[in-house]
């Protein structure tokens, strides 16, 4: 969690909602600049994208995105709302450009834009991303959901930008997500969630939020508004905030600094609402500042295109010094008025001018001599933010009309000068016809070079990717597999890049044809033929988790109904004979009092010798209470030892009779042993003391004497002992999806299966990391959505768990 100060005494709190191990969170883009970063005076900058659709270059297309709309929001001038508008509009053709230059990629995605400025809020969006704005007053659902789905960013129609602003005031939350989050969870939880943050409970609703995931890692931000105290003393006078700025390219406000004396005269009048100022800048000064933008250092991929800007500007500057010698400016009669402000405006200022004054009430001037009285002002191109939101606001009319109340100073009549003749007004008309000619040939030639060179680049990608195809052959003939396989994901990653740069060519076709071909041998994939009639099928508001099997006996966990339920089927496994529905519910009461928390997790204790004479089910809820039930004794709770020094258990395990329950709070694994009627033991610490366990994100555990951790970013760790052994898994092409489950045997040299929910295929390994084959469904229907998998080694027969249906099929041989 992170926190930042923006300019306008508030303070920004932010929590990303995924892990940043994840390759997904990288989506999430945080823009927090410091004080001396030029880009201070814009706010802080927040963008997530959420891709739709599946490539190589996903990655690497969600980062061109978000630099552009980083560059764009940070060098273009104009209201907020309209550079948010601008660089979701610039970060959409970057997209559709990709798409067009290589079909094959066919990428859409939804994008959200926040600016936090001055104390204001500002949204942006296009696409299915969501935020939700919770203040004191109310809850804010932005944008609504007709307005989600109307158009998406990277098609080849303009996308449709929403907008929304608001005041923000110390205790404000907002909530950035992608689309998901409303199809995980709903709406009411979601937004309550947002309500009740704070500064103090803001981990805990982060955690709160990544259970409504269900297991599966979502991409979102959490951000909470605090106040900034500062201690300022002007005189008796009473200071109020700074207003938002009218620009985004304007300059940043001019603040007293204890201890310099002079220094703030001007920001002082500025925040103090209808107290005038002896030194209100000039109009000409304010013009300036609100139309000529900071621009930010050039980024290493426009190195051609700020070469020629340069190359430019040396034709600029001679021109320059040519006209000042041959056109000398005119000196024209001015009116009083006109000398009376051209004094004024060369006065020297001792504090650079800021770009918005607030209008002063009606109050006596300070100084009894006359001022003229200025011109009506001209329409400024640049003007407040003004647009509606889609939602309504919290804004009080307070600062409505402080809103209202900013304006720019007016300016002086102008009297043309008298038009050039002769030689001179030849001379003008030549430049002027010269300068784009020259201007539109360096730049054409810059993008010739920087076309050239990405051609030269593609070209040498694919050649590197050939002579890896050489390398697999080589590796073939002394059949080695796993040398293949790496080289193979080399060359399609070399073809990748290629494509970036210079689009699907007939060679890089062909190649990667070739790819798929040697691939489709090397990956071993099997199809599974029994999948096309479910033992049991799940309505539409079912989420199930986990699945335990005991023979004939079979056990459900549904995190969206919090039940366990229980079921049997025949002797072949093929059909349900028996549906008993919920054996155990949240907020069931078990005999003794206890009342059943939110579930998370299940685990099959087998009979125990002197122990316990009957096999039962774990079940374990979100207060670290552990429940046990049999058909005969039904449900009842389970003593623990030491129960109350437990700080968050979501995974339980059994293992020759020892209970194993993780601690993601702690950070270990804590074993109870048989003892007396229960655990009546106190626990033991797992993991070795000099190990740094790291729980955070754990999604399944399992245990075969070594204890195998699966977090949700796709890490399988192996443990021995308390301590960490070398393990990783092979990598292969396209290895990359969403991990949610594994299953495994537990003896030394038994499989390991691991649920790809992304590519909807069970991969499947041996217990040293080595690749052996992988599992799809022969219609490519029923894998999608995976949930759950567990592996019943006495029939041989595994069991997947789908988010509409429960299958079971033997392993193939």
């Amino acid at each position: 969690m992170a926190s930042t100060a923006s300019p306008a005494q508030i303070r920004v709190h932010s929590a990303p909602l995924m892990d940043h191990r994840n390759p997904r969170a990288a989506h999430l883009e945080v823009f927090e600049p410091g004080w001396g970063d030029e880009r201070a005076a814009r706010g802080n900058l927040y963008i997530l994208i959420e891709l739709i659709g599946s490539s190589p270059v996903g990655s690497h297309a969600v980062r061109e995105m978000q630099a552009t709309a980083e560059l764009t929001y940070y060098s273009a001038g104009g209201p907020v709302s309209q550079v948010l508008k601008q660089a979701i509009a610039d970060a959409h053709e970057v997209l559709r450009n990709m798409n067009r230059n290589s079909p094959d990629i066919d990428l859409q995605a939804g994008i959200i834009c926040a600016a936090v400025v001055q104390g204001h809020l500002i949204i942006a969006s296009a696409g299915p991303t969501v935020a939700f704005i919770a203040s004191d007053q109310r809850l804010e659902q932005f944008p609504l959901d007709e307005e989600r789905f109307s158009s998406n960013v990277g098609g080849e129609t303009e996308p449709n930008i929403h907008t929304y602003r608001r005041v923000l005031n110390s205790g404000d939350a907002l909530f950035l997500g992608e689309s998901e989050w409303i199809l995980q969870s709903d709406v009411r939880t979601i937004g309550g969630a947002v309500v009740s943050t704070t500064e103090s409970n803001m981990q805990d609703v982060v955690l709160h939020l990544q259970e409504q995931g269900d297991n599966v890692p979502l991409l979102g931000l959490l951000l909470v508004f605090a106040e900034e105290e500062l201690a300022e003393e002007q005189g008796d006078e009473e200071t109020v905030g700074t207003p938002l700025p009218t620009a985004v390219g304007a300059a940043p406000p001019v603040r007293n600094v204890p201890g310099e004396e002079g220094a703030g005269q001007f920001g002082a009048s500025r925040s103090q609402v209808g107290v005038s100022s002896p030194e209100l800048p000039s109009a000409a000064t304010m013009q300036h500042q609100l139309t000529v933008p900071v621009r930010p250092r050039p980024s290493g991929r426009d190195r051609w295109r700020t070469r020629a800007f340069r190359i430019l500007d040396r034709p600029s500057r001679w021109f320059s010094g040519l006209m000042q010698g041959l056109l000398p400016e005119r000196k024209e009669p001015q009116s009083e008025q006109s000398q009376e402000y051209e004094s004024e405006e060369s006065a020297p200022s001792p504090q650079p001018a800021p770009s918005l004054q607030l209008e002063p009430s009606p109050q006596p001037a300070p100084s009894p001599q006359p001022m003229p009285s200025p011109q009506p002002a001209p329409p400024d191109p640049v003007v407040p933010i003004q647009e509606a939101p889609p939602l309504q606001t919290s804004e009080s009319p307070a600062e409505a009309s402080a809103e209202e109340r900013i304006q720019l100073p007016a300016l002086p009549g102008y009297a043309p000068p008298a038009p050039s003749m002769g030689n001179r007004r030849r001379l003008i008309i030549a430049i002027a016809i010269l300068i784009p000619l020259l201007t539109s040939a360096v730049v054409g030639a810059a993008f010739l070079r920087e076309g050239s060179i990405n051609q030269e680049e593609g070209l040498q990608l694919v050649e590197l990717a050939d002579s890896k195809l050489l390398e697999v052959q080589q590796a073939l003939a002394v059949d080695d597999k796993t040398t293949a396989r790496a080289s193979l994901s080399e060359a399609q990653r070399y073809l990748d890049e290629a494509i970036v740069l210079i689009g699907v060519t007939d060679q890089i076709q062909e190649l990667s044809e070739v790819i798929a071909t040697e691939l489709q041998e090397l990956l071993q994939t099997r199809a599974l033929y029994s999948l096309d009639v479910p033992l049991l099928e799940y309505s539409a508001d079912a989420e199930p988790q986990r699945i335990v099997v005991s023979n004939q006996d079979i056990y459900v966990l549904d995190s969206g109904q919090q039940a366990v339920s229980h079921y049997r089927a025949n002797s072949e496994r093929t059909m349900l004979e028996e549906d008993n529905g919920a054996i155990l519910k949240e907020g069931d009461t078990v005999p003794g009092g206890m009342t059943v928390g939110r579930l998370v997790d299940i685990a099959w204790q087998p009979r125990i010798s002197g122990f316990e004479d009957k096999a039962s089910l774990l079940i374990l809820d979100r207060n670290n209470n552990v429940f046990r039930y049999n058909r005969l004794d039904g449900a009842t709770h389970l003593v623990l030892r030491e129960q109350s020094s437990l700080g968050s258990v979501g995974q339980l395990g059994i293992y020759n009779g020892r209970l194993y329950l993780a601690d993601e709070r702690s950070d270990q694994i804590f074993r109870y042993t048989p003892a007396g009627l229960a655990y009546d033991d106190p626990p033991t610490e797992w993991f070795d003391e000099q190990v740094q366990g790291d729980l955070a994100g754990l999604i399944a555990m399992g245990i075969d004497g070594d204890i195998w951790l699966l977090s949700e970013d796709g890490t399988l760790l192996r443990f021995r002992e308390g301590q960490q052994l070398p393990f990783s898994l092979e990598r292969i092409p396209g290895l990359g999806g969403l991990l949610v489950d594994f299953a495994m045997a537990e003896h030394a040299d038994g499989m390991l299966f691991l649920a790809d929910a992304t590519d909807e295929r069970i991969l499947v390994y041996d217990k040293e990391g080595r690749y052996i084959q992988q599992f799809v469904d022969a219609e490519d229907l029923a894998l999608a959505g995976l949930r759950g998998l567990f592996l019943d080694e006495v029939s041989d027969i595994l069991y997947i768990l789908t988010k509409t249906g429960l299958y079971a099929h033997p392993l193939p041989r």
